[in-house]
């Protein structure tokens, strides 16, 4: 049975770049393990992962993320989106993961429901549209950064499931005035997997205590950070603290623009794929991350006043 990482990017450049940084940062620490990508077309980029997968006829938008649950070269696979790093060799995804279910994630058993459709109107809105949800009291609720697939006839139903839920979902103006499925006038596959998780009888599995993958940069106090080493402890907003944490997942365009990730992948090309002494001790340090936050905000102030927005 085959088994490997897999990540995505299609349409516009900038996704191709960045899961090379991923794709880099992942092979500092899990230098033997295989990793492919999902794409739309063959390049330069592309060139770099052990396994390469064209879409047919891939959509350019979010509807390319349920691809993965039936185009993957490996029998098991983890996906890990394009704006992470990783920080930790990540073989104990699999232990936590790849158990009974073809479909699997870190997250909450219940809570989609009321995180998407907030009022009493938006809910039997969704049941109207997607009467599969019938006798089901909520859905799971997940951050889609990073899940387990196992190819299957559950994961192919699965995928036709989301296929068809956003086509439903994608054109009704009560939820796209109301709810909160819509992101920047496009639907969100956040909500498209959660729901298609309840009618399948899928289940998340608890985030893990040591380990712990980080959604939001800008969630956490980063206490200690070493991408060479893999080290990453932070802090969240309760106080509560984490060490070894697996990666980094930015998760929005507001983060990928602060001055963290830009410093980050500025050391990585000092460290892979041949090590640059000098130069990679130079940019990990407190100063070079003080260099690129100030970098980063003075050219974002600059586009802001171009622009007109100040």
């Amino acid at each position: 049975m085959a088994r490997g990482f897999i990540t995505l990017a299609t349409g516009n450049k900038k996704y191709y770049k960045m899961a090379v940084n991923m794709l880099h940062s992942f092979r500092l620490h899990n230098p033997n393990v295989p990793m492919a990508i999902l794409c739309d077309g063959e390049n330069e980029y592309t060139a770099e992962f052990d396994d390469v997968v064209v879409l047919k006829n891939a959509y350019r938008d979010y509807r390319d993320k349920f691809s993965l649950l039936v185009e993957s070269p490996y029998d098991e696979a983890i996906f890990i989106e394009p704006d992470c790093l990783i920080y930790h060799n990540l073989d104990f995804f699999w232990d936590m993961l790849a158990r009974e279910s073809d479909f699997s994630c870190f997250g909450w058993n219940d809570g989609g429901i009321d995180c998407w459709f907030r009022t009493p109107e938006t809910k039997q809105r969704l049941l109207d549209i997607v009467p599969e949800l019938e006798g089901k009291t909520d859905a799971p609720l997940f951050n889609p950064g990073y899940f387990f697939i196992r190819k299957s006839a559950k994961t192919q139903k699965m995928y036709d499931e989301c296929i068809s839920i956003a086509e439903r979902l994608k054109s009704d103006s009560i939820l796209k005035n109301n709810s909160a499925i819509f992101g920047g006038g496009n639907l969100r596959d956040d909500p498209i997997f959660d729901i298609a998780m309840a009618i399948n009888d899928f289940i998340c599995n608890e985030k893990p205590k040591a380990g712990k993958c980080i959604s939001l940069p800008s969630k956490y106090k980063i206490n200690k950070i070493d991408l060479e080493k893999g080290r990453l402890d932070v802090t969240d907003k309760n106080g509560k603290q984490f060490t070894e944490c697996s990666l980094l997942h930015f998760s929005t365009r507001k983060a990928m623009e602060e001055g963290l990730y830009l410093w980050q992948c500025t050391l990585l090309k000092a460290l892979y794929p041949k090590k640059k002494a000098f130069l990679s001790a130079l940019l990990n340090s407190k100063a070079a991350e003080a260099f690129f936050s100030a970098f980063r905000y003075v050219k974002t102030r600059i586009k802001w006043i171009l622009k007109g927005q100040l």
